[in-house]
């Protein structure tokens, strides 16, 4: 009997930890680990609330207030009409998304049809630099693939009827750019936009769009070729849900994505009115770097550039102004063009330093701590870097990483 008990008490105890494992598997919210897996349940209600269309703030402050996606969707009527800070129409969106959790399934068969994945903010993968401006998406659509070196990106925008200037300073900035190793962001707009990824595509660099419509939604229709070879080499990020269509609204919104996930935002051929001022003014919030090309005085499809370097900009004639900006070398070739550099071999010791550098100095004292290492060592690692142009000495002393 006491054998006959004990079996059944072993057997109770792995029925029990299978239910929980299976279930928070599938759930992925109670998974402390969520990079590692999250469940599909997880996936439906982050999917579900996207498809309520909460704006970043306040679907932020619901984040706060319970704590993830399944406390926001088990949040009581009286619960929710306890928050003062949040409207009425976010509390009956929240209520809508309720129900709408199954039918996620569908949804997230129609994402890996159409190769698009989603990146969390709490997730790897999820842009490093988005993650520090004021209310970042929860999440976004991605198709192509983000990278850990995207951080290391500038945004080129301006005018959607650029003229010829306009057309070949954004070309030409983004091609040199691209090939000093540095990911090109901007809008997928027609004029300044799609040129600057025309260019960077050409120049076989990393370019990322970022939408003000749905992930699935073409526009322009005309740039469905160009979005193709974007995700291709880079990515198409959006983070409106899928069959958001492009309205007015969504487009300033989307602009501080661009700001967001860059360094700094170059305008190139902007008139006093243009939506790449709002990109800008996104940008020195944002506390990023705003550059400006200055171009004809007489022209008003250049007001827009030259009030941003009035009110402190730093003005760019080349890809070369931006690069020192970032303690950068612009090497070029016989034809004005980066050079094509080959590749370096570094030791495991090198690529430890290399990799905690950035392009924001890092003082020595830092490194040295950092890496854990005899201050000796660490020392002459950073010559041998140096040497190889991998790294670079500024004042401080400090470091900064050099991108090939």
């Amino acid at each position: 009997m006491f054998l006959l008990y004990i079996s059944l008490l072993v057997f109770y105890n792995f029925f029990l930890f299978c239910f929980v494992f299976f279930f928070q598997a599938e759930d992925g919210i109670r998974d402390l680990v969520r990079s590692r897996g999250l469940g599909d349940v997880y996936k439906r209600q982050a999917l579900a609330l996207s498809s309520a269309e909460l704006s970043p703030k306040a679907w932020n402050r619901l984040l706060e207030q319970f704590g993830d996606h399944a406390g926001i969707l088990a949040a009581s009527d009286s619960d929710l009409a306890a928050l003062r800070n949040i409207s009425e129409q976010v509390r009956a969106r929240v209520v809508s998304a309720r129900g709408k959790v199954q039918d996620m399934n569908s949804a997230l068969e129609r994402l890996e049809k159409l190769g698009v994945s989603v990146a969390f903010r709490d997730e790897p993968g999820y842009p490093t630099l988005l993650r520090q401006i004021a209310d970042p998406p929860p999440l976004l659509y991605v198709r192509g693939k983000l990278q850990e070196d995207d951080r290391f990106g500038v945004a080129i925008v301006g005018s959607r009827n650029p003229r010829p200037y306009g057309l070949t300073m954004a070309r030409r900035l983004a091609t040199d750019l691209s090939r000093a190793g540095l990911t090109i962001v901007s809008g997928g707009a027609r004029g300044v936009d799609g040129a600057a990824h025309e260019a960077v595509l050409r120049a076989q660099g990393r370019t990322i769009a970022v939408l003000g419509c749905g992930i699935d939604i073409c526009y322009p229709s005309e740039h469905k070729e160009l979005f193709e070879r974007i995700a291709a080499a880079g990515a198409v990020i959006s983070e409106f849900p899928v069959g958001a269509a492009p309205e007015t609204w969504r487009f300033p919104r989307r602009n501080r994505i661009i700001s967001g996930v860059s360094r700094g935002v170059i305008v190139c051929d902007a008139a006093e009115d243009s939506g790449a001022l709002i990109t800008a003014t996104c940008a020195a919030e944002q506390n990023r770097d705003v550059f400006a090309v200055p171009g004809n005085v007489d022209s008003d499809h250049n007001r827009g550039t030259h009030k941003l370097l009035k009110e402190g900009a730093k003005l760019v004639e080349g890809a070369e102004d931006v690069l020192a900006e970032y303690g950068l070398d612009a090497r070029t070739g016989g034809d004005g063009r980066a050079a094509e550099l080959p590749p370096v071999e570094v030791s495991a010791e090198e690529r430890k330093i290399l990799e905690m550098l950035d392009l924001e100095p890092m003082p020595l004292d830092t490194v040295i701590e950092n890496a854990n290492m005899p201050a000796s060592e660490v020392a002459a690692l950073l010559t041998f870097l140096e040497m190889k142009r991998l790294v670079k000495r500024v004042a401080g002393p400090a470091y900064v990483r050099v991108l090939r």
